[in-house]
């Protein structure tokens, strides 16, 4: 039994049902006969009272119930790059995924032509959603660039850690403007982004 502070126990359940989300997105076949895990994403409220042990990469991860309200409340306090919105998004991709893994396992077999067509198709498909997400990352590299150079000229810390601030803010909203799934920007990071560290020249 943990021996964590409940708002550590309810911060843990949090980032771990964002664990379990992001696994499902990327391995919906684990998930499909999950009965529990297939309750759980079918409203806001099952996904909360979510009482399950799980496994992703041999690392072992626990995510107890807690209310819709705690929830909401906890992810509004104390995530900047997470919000309920986002959980909500993902709970719903997850629940996408293994409803179309579960339809291609049931539907008949094509002919051997018309399921390479198919895959070309796909293939396609896939290409221009890549060629979109190249298109975005090169303009989030290019503001990145301003934003370094303007942050590297700012002898104040204060306003530096403001810049540094608003420059995270600013990469992740164009992230965001992604084609789904890599809209996602809460599978960038599970943890705080780091403060600036004054440098000691400067106290000198």
């Amino acid at each position: 039994m943990s021996t964590l502070p409940k708002r550590e126990l309810i911060d843990q359940s949090i980032g771990n049902i964002f664990k379990l989300l992001t696994d499902i997105l990327c391995s919906p076949g684990s998930y499909v006969d999950n009965e529990q895990i297939l309750y759980a994403l079918k409203s806001q409220g099952r996904l909360c009272a979510l009482n399950l042990e799980f496994a992703v990469q041999d690392k072992q991860f626990a995510i107890r119930p807690i209310s819709l309200n705690t929830l909401k409340k906890r992810l509004s306090d104390n995530y900047s790059d997470r919000n309920f919105q986002q959980l909500d998004k993902l709970r719903l991709q997850a629940q996408m995924a293994i409803r179309k893994y579960s339809e291609e396992l049931t539907a008949p077999q094509k002919t051997a032509r018309s399921a390479l067509e198919d895959q070309v198709e796909e293939l396609k498909a896939s290409v221009a959603t890549l060629h979109a997400v190249n298109m975005v990352l090169i303009q989030a590299l290019e503001v990145n660039r301003r934003d370094l150079i303007t942050i590297f000229d700012t002898a104040n810390t204060g306003l530096r850690q403001k810049r540094v601030n608003d420059a995270i803010n600013r990469i992740v909203r164009i992230l965001g403007m992604n084609p789904p799934p890599f809209d996602d920007v809460t599978l960038l990071s599970t943890k705080k982004h780091l403060q600036l560290v004054p440098n000691e020249q400067e106290n000198r």
